[in-house]
């Protein structure tokens, strides 16, 4: 695959000016990279961006979901795109409230689900919400999980976006982070005058220095607007 850049073995977050922020003008394939941040930061809407993006190339995308809220990523993936790209859309409902699958179960059906699909067709995975993983199983054991999703990735080449809600204290959060390959951190600051958002680029590689970029909420497309500065 080939990023917005033309770069090969880079696929694109599917935000252009995020993509300049990155050292390589996207996400390298075979990589995994966590957005984490607050509700209103609308982390849904970056994995909606992520996965259109793949679909109006042509591309197949695969999106796992594990808690209900993803119904409304899938209402605007639907009606953002043209009818006959949406078989190319691999969703996979793993909510064991939907399910007939025990919540102990679900890790396996996204990794056996994720074995399968074809590298030649598919370079992006979206995983929301990595909160249901440490919730239900502890942090030791979603690491475990992340490491099987990031073998899979580098083995067959995609990129896999993972969500996550700032729950956790400052030690076992970087527990998780450590695991990543590269890391969003979305920020909602509320001042007097209204409120506005960040997200800081992280730890994707030697050459990426950390830079904080501004954005808006603009129904659902996520909108940057500062150019961004280094941190």
């Amino acid at each position: 695959m080939k990023g917005r850049y033309g770069k090969e073995d880079v696929v694109s977050s599917g935000i252009l000016q995020l993509d300049e922020a990155l050292h390589n003008g996207g996400f390298r394939e075979g990589s995994i990279i966590l957005y984490v941040g607050d509700p209103g930061s609308r982390k849904d809407l970056f994995g909606l961006h992520f996965l259109l993006d793949g679909l109006e190339r042509g591309e197949e995308v695969a999106f796992y979901d594990v808690e209900a809220s993803s119904d409304e990523i899938m209402d605007l993936v639907e009606s953002s795109l043209e009818p006959k790209l949406i078989p190319n859309l691999h969703f996979v409902d793993a909510c064991p409230e939907y399910t007939r699958f025990f919540i102990q179960a679900v890790p396996a059906k996204i990794i056996e689900h994720m074995r399968s699909l074809d590298e030649a067709r598919t370079s992006r995975v979206l995983i929301n919400p990595l909160t249901f993983f440490i919730e239900k199983f502890g942090v030791k054991d979603t690491g475990d999980f992340i490491i099987m999703v990031r073998d899979i990735a580098m083995k067959k080449g995609f990129v896999v976006v993972f969500l996550m809600a700032d729950i956790l204290p400052e030690r076992e959060m970087q527990s998780i982070i450590d695991k990543f390959d590269g890391l969003m951190e979305l920020r909602t600051v509320r001042i007097i005058e209204g409120i506005y958002h960040t997200v800081e680029v992280k730890k994707f590689s030697v050459q990426q220095k950390n830079v904080q970029l501004s954005y808006q909420i603009d129904g659902p497309r996520i909108r940057i607007t500062s150019t961004g500065k280094i941190i």
